[in-house]
């Protein structure tokens, strides 16, 4: 298993992301490191940078080379975002002090390879093939309006929160004036992108970084949204609009803080979603979809997966769930698959029974590949920690609702019943109909690890036939199933009990 980092430096923050790559070109993110810096302060009329501004950055960029050598990481890649309108004069002399005393080679990327990276990172991960990325750092405004494999406009503008209230500061022009010019430069820059205004019904909008991150944090703290994950979560135009008035009533300067979120400023949080709410607003949408970090997860694709730089991954969700199986349960790779292949079969040759849309597809195969990855917490109680980890588990290219419907038909494939407060705290995401077809895709999927139970994929085939109050399920075999045929006929009272119908299997 291999271990790369990606080390981020912005105008005001760093950032080390740890990431472990296997053979197969999978890779999940497994730490974070995050420090706040001070190189777009200070910098005085003369354009370079000062020795305190260097000293403390290079500080924080040698406890990041200390967490690479815990982990053992072998790939580096170092990239700098900086200095969108004026680049210090002395930029490069303090890069190669970077390099003597800390060891990274920093590339300082230019807007296109930026809004390339922030591309790849939102057409790999989410499946959402048509779309604007609003990508938003402290000092600089993102957009990439793309077309499935194609970029059709992309638009980088100087101003992020941070610029903004350096611009205005609250502190001379008082919180409502301050705030009033804010939102009218806003509304202003973003008159000036034209083809913001032609994005048609069919686009979707990706907010992604860490403002989008704590706009999710806190849209879920005041709706008491049941599941902990920012990823792939909708935040409504009215969600955002709730928490701008919200955070627009607060005593805003720099000392004030929101504890929930990572940005340690409210007035800077308060301009974030001030520009997005304004960018709704410009593209007539109803929502935004949160992505964490679609610019280091680009990264990562071009890194880790090369394909990618010219064919975006096909499967989104395919991808993302064999790479998290791969890291939990390693060695279980032939038999999830197979426990995959035979979920699918019997959904298909049971539909006449359990009458389940092919929606449900999804959650079964989610389901069927992960459904052992709580053996590494608890062998016995495997199936109940599955469901933790599928959880939490960077999934993508499905709902939430779709990802806690898999992990409670993943926590059933022992048999058992799902505890009835699970149910009601997940009761604002799941749907009529979901708590019958759960219980149906655990036994499929219960009945599917049943038959691979000796974990040789003797069984290549099934056919079922409905005969009165029966289910003749007939197997195709290469070798002896007489193991996998006993421990699958186990599951017949509960087929009983969901299918209506008594099960025999040849």
């Amino acid at each position: 298993m291999e271990k790369i980092a990606v080390v981020l430096v912005e105008t005001y923050s760093a950032k080390l992301y740890i990431a472990s790559a296997n053979q197969d070109n999978y890779f999940i993110v497994e730490d974070v490191e995050s420090e706040p810096i001070r190189l777009g302060l200070e910098m005085g009329e003369d354009h370079f940078l000062k020795k305190p501004q260097i000293d403390s950055t290079i500080r924080v960029l040698k406890n990041f080379r200390k967490i690479c050598e815990l982990y053992k990481v072998s790939r580096t890649i170092a990239v700098a975002n900086l200095f969108r309108d004026t680049k210090p004069k002395n930029i490069y002399s303090f890069f190669d002090e970077v390099f003597a005393t800390c060891g990274f080679r920093f590339q300082v990327l230019s807007a296109d390879e930026q809004n390339n990276d922030i591309y790849l990172g939102t057409i790999n991960s989410f499946d959402i093939p048509k779309g604007v990325v609003v990508h938003l750092t402290a000092d600089g405004l993102h957009l990439v309006h793309y077309n499935r494999r194609n970029v059709l406009n992309q638009t980088v503008l100087n101003f992020g929160p941070m610029t903004l209230l350096n611009m205005y500061p609250i502190e001379e022009l008082g919180k409502e004036g301050a705030l009033a010019k804010i939102k009218k430069y806003i509304s202003t820059q973003l008159e000036d992108v034209e083809w913001l205004k032609t994005i048609d019904e069919e686009f979707g909008v990706v907010f992604s970084g860490d403002y989008a991150s704590d706009l999710a944090k806190m849209v879920r703290r005041y709706k008491k949204y049941p599941l902990d994950r920012d990823f792939g979560y909708q935040a409504s135009k009215q969600d955002i609009e709730f928490i701008r008035e919200q955070v627009f009533g607060l005593e805003l300067d720099k000392t004030k803080k929101i504890k929930i979120i990572e940005e340690p400023r409210a007035d800077v949080f308060a301009a974030s979603v001030a520009i997005i709410d304004a960018l709704l607003d410009i593209m007539g949408k109803p929502n935004a979809t949160i992505c964490t970090n679609a610019f280091v997860r680009g990264i990562l694709y071009g890194e880790v997966v090369p394909s990618t730089l010219e064919k975006p991954i096909s499967d989104v969700l395919g991808f993302s769930v064999v790479a998290e199986t791969s890291f939990h349960d390693e060695e279980g790779e032939k038999h999830n698959e197979q426990v995959y292949n035979l979920s699918i079969l019997l959904f298909k040759q049971l539909r006449v029974l359990h009458k389940l849309p092919r929606n449900y597809v999804k959650v079964l195969r989610v389901a069927s590949f992960m459904h052992d990855v709580g053996k590494r917490i608890n062998f016995l109680k495997h199936a109940k920690y599955s469901y933790d980890v599928i959880l939490g588990s960077d999934i993508f290219g499905m709902t939430h609702r779709e990802l806690v419907l898999s992990a409670f038909v993943a926590s059933l494939h022992h048999g058992g019943e799902i505890p009835a407060s699970e149910w009601v705290k997940y009761r604002d995401l799941i749907e009529e109909g979901d708590s019958s077809a759960v219980m149906k895709l655990g036994v499929i999927l219960r009945l599917a690890e049943a038959l691979d139970r000796t974990k040789n994929s003797v069984i290549v085939d099934i056919s079922c036939d409905i005969l009165g109050d029966s289910v003749i399920m007939k197997t195709i075999s290469t070798g002896d199933n007489t193991y996998e045929i006993q421990k699958a006929l186990e599951c017949g009272k509960d087929f009983e009990k969901y299918f209506s119908k008594k099960l025999e299997i040849l």
